[in-house]
C-alpha cells in the first residue's frame, strides 16, 4: 500500500449558518471541523450542532469514501475510509452535505475527511500546561485536566483562544473525555510544503457546559526539538531555547533569529503566556498579532489590580490579560498578599508553565553564569547587533548564548528592552524568571549590554523583580 495514501488534509468549510428570518436562524456546524483516522477501512464519527434543519444529504465525498451515517437526533456524522486504493480511491477530501430548513432552504457544509500520515503523539499520561508540536501532520491527544496533575475539570468543550498564526493549530476536538489538535505543514511564498510546522503558539481553553472558562493549555510549535538541545548548568538539564520560542539565535545577527528566539513572556506565577514584540527591536513596542477562532485580530489586555481582578482565579479565567502591579502590595499583580506556592522553588506546581518533566528553574541553577570574556571584550558596535550575551559557566567554562528578550513592565504591561537613559545608555537586556522569592519579589537572572562604557556591562543572576514583570523562562529538567 503506498505510503502517500497516508496523507492528511485540510477542512475548507465547516459553517452552515444563515438567519432565515428575526426569528430563526438556521445552523449546522462541526465543532472538530473533520474527520481523521488512522488506517484504511477505519471509521470515524464526529459531532455537529444543528439549529432549524430537518435533514441532510451527502452531495459529495472523495472517491472511496462513504458516509455511514447522519443521525440527527444523536447529532452524529459516520464515515468509512476505503480499505484499499487499488482503483484511485483517495486518501483525503472533503465531504460535502446540503443540509435543508423547513422552508426548503439549502446550505452547504464541507467536511474535510483524510488518514493520518503520522501516529498521534498521546500526552494524555504527561499531563501539563504546555504541550510541544513539532511534528507535521500530525493529532495531538492531552487530557484536559488540572495542568500537571491527574484532577479532571468539568471539561464539555475545548476552543481556541488565541494563536500567532492563522490555522497555527487545526481540528480542536473533544471525544470521550480526550482532547485533540492537529497540526499542519508550513508552505513556502510559492505554496510549497517546507517539510516544517509554521512556528508559533496557541492557547486553548477548556469550557464546561455553560461557556465559563476552567483551565487553559499553550500549544507551543516549533521546529526545534527543546527536551534534547539542552545545556548543562549546576548540575541541571536547562533547555537551549526560550519557552515559547523556535530557535536559540546564538548570536546570530539576523533578525527574523532574533525574533523568533525570544519566546513568551509570564507574570510570576501565572501559567498563561503573553506574546512578545512584532518585530525583533522592539519597534513601536507593538504586540505580536494573535487571531481567534475567525481568523479576526486579538489584543491583549490590560487592567489594574483591584480586589477583584488582582486574584489568581481572576487571572485564570482571564489569560490575555496583563494584570498591573499593584503599588500598595509592591508592584505584585495580585492585589493583596504573595502566594509563593504557584511556582515553587525545587517542584512543579499546578500553575508551572513548562511542558511535562519540565518546570521553572530556581535561582541556584544561574548561580555560575557571567558574561563570557570574548563578548565582554568586544566593542560595543559589535555586541549590540546581537541581542543577547554568550553567559559562561564558571564552574565549566563552558559558554551558552542567552538572548536579551527584553519583559512586560511591571507598570503598565509594556513590552520593555530599550533603556533612554542618557548616563547609562542599554540598548537591550535580558531577563529570566526563576522560581526562587524575594519576600515580595522573585529573583531573575539579569544582564545588558551598555553602549557609552564597557565597564558597566551588567550579569546578575539573582536580580530581584516586583512579580508584576512579564519575564521570559528557560525550563530546567524535573
Amino acid at each position: 500500500m503506498k505510503r502517500a495514501l497516508l496523507a492528511i488534509a485540510i477542512l475548507l468549510g465547516i459553517v452552515c449558518g444563515v438567519s432565515c428570518s428575526k426569528e430563526a436562524t438556521n445552523s449546522f456546524i462541526v465543532p472538530s471541523e473533520s474527520i481523521l483516522l488512522k488506517m484504511p477501512g477505519e471509521s470515524g464519527t464526529t459531532d455537529f450542532n444543528s439549529h432549524n434543519i430537518t435533514s441532510v444529504v451527502v452531495a459529495s465525498s472523495p472517491k472511496g469514501w462513504i458516509v455511514d451515517n447522519i443521525d440527527m437526533y444523536a447529532g452524529t456524522i459516520t464515515v468509512t475510509a476505503p480499505s484499499s486504493f487499488d482503483d484511485g480511491e483517495q486518501t483525503d477530501g472533503i465531504v460535502t452535505l446540503t443540509c435543508y430548513t423547513p422552508t426548503g432552504d439549502d446550505r452547504t457544509v464541507e467536511i474535510y475527511v483524510a488518514i493520518l500520515p503520522n501516529d498521534d503523539v498521546d500526552y494524555t499520561s504527561a499531563p501539563a500546561n504546555c504541550y510541544i508540536a513539532n511534528v507535521i501532520k500530525t493529532r495531538y491527544l492531552f487530557n484536559p485536566y488540572i495542568g500537571g496533575t491527574s484532577t479532571p475539570l468539568t471539561t464539555t468543550s475545548i476552543a481556541l483562544i488565541w494563536e500567532t498564526s492563522k490555522n497555527l493549530i487545526k481540528y480542536l476536538d473533544l471525544r470521550d473525555g480526550v482532547a485533540s489538535f492537529y497540526v499542519d505543514e508550513s508552505l513556502d511564498k510559492d505554496d510549497n510544503p517546507t517539510g516544517e510546522v509554521t512556528p508559533g503558539n496557541a492557547l486553548i481553553g477548556g469550557y464546561d457546559a455553560d461557556g465559563n472558562l476552567l483551565w487553559s493549555w499553550h500549544i507551543w510549535v516549533t521546529n526545534s526539538s527543546p527536551t534534547t538541545d539542552v545545556i548543562s548548568l549546576n548540575g541541571h538539564e536547562l533547555m537551549n531555547i526560550n519557552l515559547g520560542a523556535d530557535c536559540n539565535s546564538n548570536g546570530d545577527k539576523d533578525h527574523t533569529k532574533i525574533l523568533h528566539s525570544y519566546g513568551l513572556y509570564y507574570q510570576w506565577g501565572r501559567r498563561a503566556p503573553f506574546v512578545g514584540p512584532n518585530d525583533w527591536n522592539f519597534y513601536g513596542n507593538e504586540d505580536k498579532r494573535m487571531y481567534d477562532a475567525d481568523e479576526d485580530n486579538i489584543y491583549l489586555s490590560y487592567e489594574a489590580s483591584s480586589t477583584e481582578i488582582g486574584t489568581t482565579e481572576w487571572g485564570a479565567r482571564h489569560p490575555m490579560t496583563i494584570i498591573k502591579g499593584n503599588p500598595d502590595n509592591e508592584y505584585d499583580w495580585l492585589y493583596s498578599g504573595h502566594d509563593d506556592t504557584l511556582w515553587k522553588e525545587g517542584a512543579k506546581s499546578e500553575q508551572d508553565p513548562c511542558p511535562s518533566g519540565w518546570r521553572v528553574p530556581d535561582s541556584s541553577i544561574y548561580e555560575m553564569l557571567t558574561i563570557a570574556a570574548a563578548d565582554d571584550q568586544m566593542n560595543w558596535e559589535e555586541a549590540q547587533p546581537m541581542y543577547g550575551w554568550r553567559l559562561e559557566d564558571t564552574a565549566t567554562q563552558q559558554s551558552h548564548f542567552f538572548t536579551a528578550a527584553g519583559r512586560r513592565n511591571y507598570l503598565d504591561g509594556r513590552l520593555d528592552n530599550i533603556n533612554d537613559d542618557d548616563f547609562r545608555p542599554v540598548p537591550w537586556s535580558g531577563y529570566y524568571w526563576t522560581s526562587t522569592v524575594d519576600g515580595a519579589n522573585a529573583k531573575a537572572l539579569y544582564f545588558d549590554l551598555n553602549s557609552e562604557t564597557r565597564t558597566w556591562n551588567a550579569i546578575n543572576t539573582s536580580r530581584s523583580m516586583q512579580r508584576a514583570n512579564a519575564l521570559p523562562i528557560r525550563c530546567v529538567k524535573e
